[in-house]
């Protein structure tokens, strides 16, 4: 898995904290004036002026599984790539279950290595990818571009990241995008680096 950042908001604290002062007309702004209200609104779960913020990351090399679970989160914005106009790239991704299982990961590397063949069997027959394609895995590699303002990505981090029921794929897909987002802003984010849940 590769997360590549696009784009992140340029001083997210100073335009929260502008968004937040539009409520009460106050005009007082300095970072460090900022930061403290930032902390205080995070502290108090008002997390609407956090949708002023916003931070776009391309992933590439996770699965079609984890994809699925991710576009559930429709606050989220996504643009994958489309089987329907280019192949398949890189390796089926097996789940490190599997791969600590012999000899299920032997059989499930045959069974997509399988799948792959028969899929750019057809393609070269001159059956459309876009029909081919539905022979493939859902652990077959793919790119995705996501963007969300922070509040959206609090709550996806939460759900799915910091959730000891969520799937390992994007349990690891969106404690790395935390990472670089406590990077950018870690008035916002910080409280969920440090809770007892990450793994």
């Amino acid at each position: 898995m590769q997360i590549t950042v696009v784009d992140i908001t340029e001083n997210p604290l100073v335009l929260i904290a502008k968004a937040a002062r539009v409520s009460h007309r106050s005009e007082e702004s300095n970072l460090s004036s900022d930061k403290e209200l930032v902390q205080k609104l995070v502290n108090w779960g008002h997390f609407s002026v956090l949708e002023a913020a916003t931070a776009t990351f391309l992933i590439e090399g996770i699965s079609r599984a984890c994809t699925h679970q991710l576009v559930r989160h429709r606050h989220l914005s996504f643009v994958q790539e489309s089987l329907r106009y280019v192949g398949p790239m890189g390796d089926h991704i097996i789940p490190p279950s599997v791969a600590a299982s012999p000899p299920y990961n032997v059989k499930m590397k045959e069974l997509a290595d399988n799948a792959l063949a028969l899929y750019q069997e057809m393609v070269a027959s001159g059956i459309p990818k876009e029909d081919a394609r539905f022979i493939l895995p859902i652990g077959t590699p793919t790119r995705i571009m996501v963007a969300g303002n922070f509040r959206a990505w609090r709550e996806v981090i939460e759900k799915r990241g910091l959730n000891p029921h969520a799937q390992w794929e994007i349990k690891e897909l969106l404690n790395e995008i935390l990472t670089f987002l406590v990077a950018a802003a870690p008035v916002v984010f910080q409280d969920l680096a440090d809770s007892t849940r990450i793994r």
